[in-house]
């Protein structure tokens, strides 16, 4: 028997895991009242019941929304969901979903990357890390992994 899938708020409907870091977990889903794929980070259960985590998750989602910027990924929603198997509330994030490969899935296939599109992607970064430092926030965790 095949499980239902998941709605969150009522109208995000979870699909399969696209991305893990230390504190949550990312999803794709489908923003049914708006019909459009959306990207939700979760942060992971066994620290939602953690106060210091909630509160740094939520500062997250609190910095990220009042970005608006091409090189940054927009945030569309957040939110608060019992989790089914033990009821923690575990809060998430709606983003904008991103398609294509991580910075980190180019290094690693061993490609040349040609100094062009090296700079390329360097002035894309630096132009966000810009955008957010003006606006009082550091991002903390610039790595390959966190660049598409």
């Amino acid at each position: 028997m095949t499980e239902e899938p998941r709605l969150l708020g009522g109208r995000y409907q979870l699909g399969p895991v696209i991305g893990r870091g230390g504190m949550a977990e990312v999803r794709r889903a489908r923003d049914l009242r708006l019909s459009r794929d959306v990207a939700i980070k979760q942060l992971r259960v066994d620290l939602a019941s953690d106060p210091t985590f909630q509160a740094r998750f939520r500062r997250e989602a609190q910095a990220a929304a009042g970005l608006n910027h091409p090189n940054i990924v927009s945030v569309y929603d957040t939110g608060e969901e019992p989790d089914p198997h033990s009821d923690v509330h575990v809060p998430y994030i709606v983003m904008e979903l991103v398609e294509g490969h991580t910075l980190r899935e180019l290094l690693r296939t061993g490609r040349q990357i040609m100094p062009a599109k090296a700079l390329e992607f360097t002035m894309g970064v630096l132009e966000a890390l810009g955008y957010s430092h003006k606006a009082g926030i550091v991002h903390r965790d610039i790595k390959p992994a966190n660049v598409m």
